[in-house]
Formats: C-alpha cells, sequence, structure tokens
C-alpha cells in the first residue's frame, strides 16, 4: 500500500500530476544521438529495482529522490539497508513515476521529486518511501514539507514497517559507540538534551558530561534564532528529548552538523 496523499503544509511544493502519454506518441518522439529513445524512458520511467541508496529506473537511470535518504550498504547494521530494500522493491518496483525537473549529482545519479502514479491517483514519492518504511525523512532537504515527511514516517514506525521493525534504526545518544560506527552516514540519532551554549556563531548540544567525547550537534546560530522565535530557545533545550538527523562527523565525539532546525524536532520537552 503506498497510501493516500496527505494534504500539504503551507509552503509545501507540490508536482501537478498529468497523464503519461500514449505509448505510440513514445515510439514517435525524437531519438538522441544513439538512436535511444530517451523521452518516455526518463520522463515516465518505470521502477525496477533499488540499490545502494538510489532507486532503479527503466533506461538506465538512478534516481534518489528529494526528501528522503535510503540507507546504503554501507550502514554497519546490514538488517537496516536489507529491510529498507526490500521495503521499497514490495512497493514500487513495476510502478511508473512523473519526474520532476532535477540535477545530476557527482555520481552521475538524478536527484529530483516525483510522484508514483497508481490507479487510485498520484503519490508523492517521498511519501510513499516513507510510509513502506523504506526510506528515513530528511526534513533538512526540504524544510517547507518537514511536518508531512515526518508525519509519513511517523505512520511507518508505528507500524514497525520496513527499516523500522529494527531498534537499530534509530540510534541512541548514549551510546556513543554505535553512534562513531556512522561517521559519514546519514543518521537518525535520539537523547536528552544535556547542556546547550553559543560559540562562535554555533548552537551546541551536548548529550554528555564529556563533551569532547560523547555525541554533540551543531546547528548555526542564524538558524537556532528562529528556533527561538517558536518558543525554543536554547536555553529551555537542556533536558529536552529530541530526535537530530544528519550526516556523523568524528570530532573528538560523533557529532552531527545540522543545516537547518528541521534537522531537530522536540519530542518530548521538560515542563
Amino acid at each position: 500500500m503506498l497510501g493516500a496523499a496527505s494534504a500539504h503544509a503551507a509552503g509545501c511544493p507540490k508536482l501537478k500530476a498529468m497523464t503519461p502519454p500514449a505509448l505510440d506518441a513514445a515510439l514517435t518522439a525524437p531519438a538522441d544521438d544513439a538512436g535511444q529513445l530517451t523521452w518516455r524512458q526518463t520522463t515516465w520511467p518505470q521502477v525496477t529495482g533499488v540499490r545502494d541508496g538510489a532507486l532503479l529506473l527503466s533506461g538506465g537511470v538512478r534516481l534518489v529522490p528529494k526528501g528522503v535518504v535510503l540507507p546504503t550498504r554501507l550502514n554497519p547494521d546490514a538488517e537496516i539497508p536489507a529491510l529498507a530494500e526490500a521495503a521499497a522493491r514490495a512497493a514500487l518496483v513495476g510502478h511508473t513515476l512523473q519526474l520532476a525537473p532535477g540535477e545530476q549529482d557527482r555520481h552521475g545519479r538524478r536527484i529530483a521529486d516525483a510522484l508514483v502514479l497508481t490507479p487510485e491517483g498520484a503519490v508523492p514519492l517521498a511519501r510513499a518511501l516513507l510510509v513502506a518504511g523504506a526510506a528515513y525523512a530528511d526534513p533538512a532537504s526540504v524544510p517547507a514539507c518537514a511536518g508531512d515527511l515526518r508525519a509519513a514516517e511517523n505512520e511507518a514506525r508505528a507500524a514497525r514497517a520496513g527499516l523500522w521493525a529494527s531498534p537499530a534504526a534509530r540510534l541512541n545518544a548514549a551510546n556513543i559507540a554505535a553512534v562513531a560506527d556512522h561517521v559519514g552516514l546519514f543518521t537518525l540519532v535520539a537523547g536528552r538534551v544535556r547542556a546547550a551554549n553559543n560559540a562562535r556563531g554555533l548552537l551546541y548540544l551536548n548529550f554528555g558530561p564529556r563533551w569532547r567525547e560523547d555525541v554533540t550537534a551543531t546547528l548555526p546560530a542564524s538558524r537556532a534564532a528562529r528556533m527561538s522565535r517558536a518558543g525554543l530557545a536554547p536555553a529551555i533545550l537542556p533536558g529536552t528529548f529530541v530526535n537530530l538527523r544528519g550526516v556523523v562527523n568524528q570530532e573528538g565525539g560523533p557529532m552531527l552538523a545540522l543545516r537547518t532546525a528541521a534537522a531537530l524536532e522536540i519530542e518530548e520537552q521538560v515542563r
């Protein structure tokens, strides 16, 4: 089940579903220099598989969907990518996508939004992946859609679907070694903030008494200022249980450099 499309939050971009061209139109589309009919393949491809953080599409395209991160086999918890890939295959293989304009990364993969076309209607690809438990939400990459992305992920977490069947899907900030094993990888880390301080234009969140060894997170002070306007001033963060999303770095202890406030989610606030 791909799930019905959720209502989009204010400002969240929404693709307009279109009707795929008829097959005879595709067959008369101009060929490229190599004589390949690429128009239909790159605009209305089918999902053929999933591998190491990308969807495999007909025509040889490797797609990295916006708003989510698909686990790769670099993850030290091998169960996570295995569960995620199985969920993605079950939910998407054989479905046609409507691709939005995108860009190419340094690995030659296409980064773009897409809709999954189903008999019931078009479903945002990010939502389809999230409700299947095939990916992590990455609200920092599309801040306007943060609420939608988290809501779709929460559906999968509640159902223990896909990667959420594993307790290793969300790491405990108190488990320093486990977080350190994920250096270089997009990771979801949860923990209670021990201290919050502003220094050198950054908000530092510490999750243990030894900040040089424990898990920490940083957020640009300019982004933290927006949190303050929303009533989440750094002074009230200590003691608060939060979810962090980002790539783990090693700077003394493991550290997550959060790009935007959307990468930090308050789960339980001290009262």
